[in-house]
């Protein structure tokens, strides 16, 4: 609905709607981005006449300071919403806009003081915003206003930064607590890159100075979350909250809760990041680098150097491609050209010829908030040892297997359940192809009656921690039949119990054999000793 009031129809009520009491205070709620409870609500005048309708702020406030009624209109709305939200559970704050012109005189903060004061409301609760214009430079009496305020108790909020009227000499020199960004910034965050970067700039600056930052102007749940990311603790705006009466207020804030931790904030500053990434990066025990969207190297710690054989040299700026010019760098080089046209690589093995190693190398591209590329981080891990480890292991793997393979004994192991899950080559049957084929043509292989007895004995067993011996006859590959011995022992864990096992079979048909003759022999003896 449109507004159509004229300004002398405003000024004739204006007096008349002080004394009434129609202008009253609106509660807008100041949140806590991560939780989504209520820091504080900033008090909004707000004017509904009998006569003119609701009469916009931005058509009455002017009148009241022309005709000199802004500071009385101020004083009434703190003490109002002062003593309405006295009782209200929690440590918010309220915030309440002063005008520049209010500075100027000499007994603000008593009057402020004294408005607080009767509403039974905490000074150290409330907070005055303050939009700076030309009235401040260099101007003592405002100073004092300022230092006066904050002596009683007063929390300092300043308005609108980033616009025309506020500037770094004044965030300076006046001790404020808390800097809110412009909508205008906040609107065009999520599309504009210059947006971008100046609330990234603002939120170091406040995170620098240990002041609050506010971000105004939030009305998109995309813009609140990334101000959260970005690492904006407190935000305003119609997402989070319209203004309102104290009724709706209240009942926001037994809906939400209070966020009550008002301390100095961490210092999380790209300045402070700077220095911890800096002595980071210095000393990190891998190889970093990163390189910039037109493919020149922005920073290199000393590991990156040592490791590509560049130790001294000045890369700052340099383009890749004229560091990695030689042949045994032309992988490296073209994963880089394929990561900038938008490839998303694993981690690469790759060897250096010239320096005789091998690395591991992670190349990531780097995107900001809004997806735009900002360049290539790399990380180098020199792993020559790791590879000739695993290259040694190789070997003596390869040993190993060769020694079990060509030997007459043949391995087997099993889980803890009993079940074999390996059995090793032996003779004709090495050409199958897996362990379980293997063990499958040994049980087929098995005197029938021993099967099913060694089975049972197998599982009898299976509950004990000790080692497992058995006996029984095979059908060999040259069609005879021989005994062999199976022996297994557990491999056990710290409490005792059976992790795997692992055994052994071999022949002992010539044992057999033998055990056969002497009981012949014995047999024989006994007999001409009868006789």
């Amino acid at each position: 609905m449109t507004f159509s009031a004229s300004l002398e129809q405003i000024s004739a009520c204006l007096s008349g709607a002080l004394r009434a009491g129609e202008i009253w205070p609106a509660y807008q709620p100041l949140v806590h981005l991560d939780s989504r409870r209520i820091a504080g609500f900033e008090v909004l005048a707000r004017w509904t006449s009998p006569l003119l309708g609701v009469v916009p702020p931005a058509a009455f406030i002017p009148v009241a300071d022309r005709l000199g009624l802004l500071h009385g209109l101020s004083l009434a709305l703190i003490e109002q919403a002062c003593r309405q939200v006295s009782a209200w559970p929690g440590e918010f704050y309220l915030a309440f806009n002063l005008a520049p012109s209010q500075f100027l005189l000499p007994d603000l903060a008593v009057q402020v003081q004294a408005a607080v004061g009767r509403a039974g409301f905490p000074m150290r609760r409330v907070r005055v915003e303050v939009t700076e214009n030309e009235l401040f430079h260099d101007n003592l009496v405002a100073r004092h206003s300022i230092e006066a305020l904050k002596q009683a108790g007063v929390s300092l909020s300043l308005d609108d930064f980033g616009t025309g009227h506020s500037s770094l000499t004044r965030l300076q020199s006046l001790p404020f607590d808390e800097i809110k960004i412009d909508a205008s910034f906040v609107r065009g965050l999520e599309s504009d890159s210059h947006s971008l970067k100046i609330v990234t700039a603002v939120l170091g600056l406040g995170q620098s100075l240990g002041v609050h930052v506010i971000a105004e102007g939030i009305e998109t749940a995309g813009q609140a979350e990334l101000l959260n990311r970005l690492g904006c603790v407190f935000g305003q705006g119609y997402d989070l909250g319209r203004p309102g009466s104290a009724d709706q207020a209240l009942v926001q804030l037994q809906r939400l809760g209070c966020h009550c931790d008002h301390d100095r904030p961490l210092d999380a500053s790209p300045f402070q990041r700077l220095h911890q990434l800096e002595t980071l990066y210095l000393d990190a025990p891998v190889g970093l680098c990163f390189i910039d969207t037109e493919m020149r190297v922005v920073s290199a710690n000393p590991k990156v150097l040592h490791y590509l054989g560049l130790a001294g040299a000045d890369l700052l700026g340099q383009p890749v491609a004229k560091i990695l010019n030689q042949p045994y760098s032309q992988g490296l080089l073209e994963a880089l050209e394929s990561v900038r046209g938008g490839a998303n690589l694993p981690p690469t093995q790759y060897d250096h010829l010239g320096t005789g190693s091998t690395y591991l190398v992670a190349h990531q591209r780097v995107s900001n908030p809004l997806g735009e590329w900002l360049g290539i981080s790399l990380v180098v891990i020199d792993i020559s040892e790791r590879v000739k480890a695993e290259l040694a292991l190789q070997q003596s793997e390869e040993h190993f297997r060769r020694s079990i393979e060509l030997g007459p004994n043949i391995a087997w192991a099993a889980g803890p359940d009993g079940a074999v899950d390996y059995m090793g080559p032996a003779f004709e049957w090495t050409a199958l192809s897996s362990a379980q084929e293997r063990y499958a043509r040994w049980r087929d292989r098995m005197d029938p009656d021993d099967r099913e007895r060694v089975h049972r004995e197998w599982l009898a067993h299976l509950p004990s921690p000790r080692p497992f011996k058995t006996e029984f006859r095979i059908l060999w590959p040259d069609n005879t039949w021989r005994w062999v011995r199976s022996q297994g022992f557990p491999h056990l864990d710290e409490r005792g119990q059976v992790l795997r096992w692992y055994g052994i079979i071999m022949d002992i048909s010539t044992e057999h054999r033998l055990e056969r003759r002497l009981i012949e022999l014995e047999q024989k003896i006994a007999t001409l000793s009868g006789g």
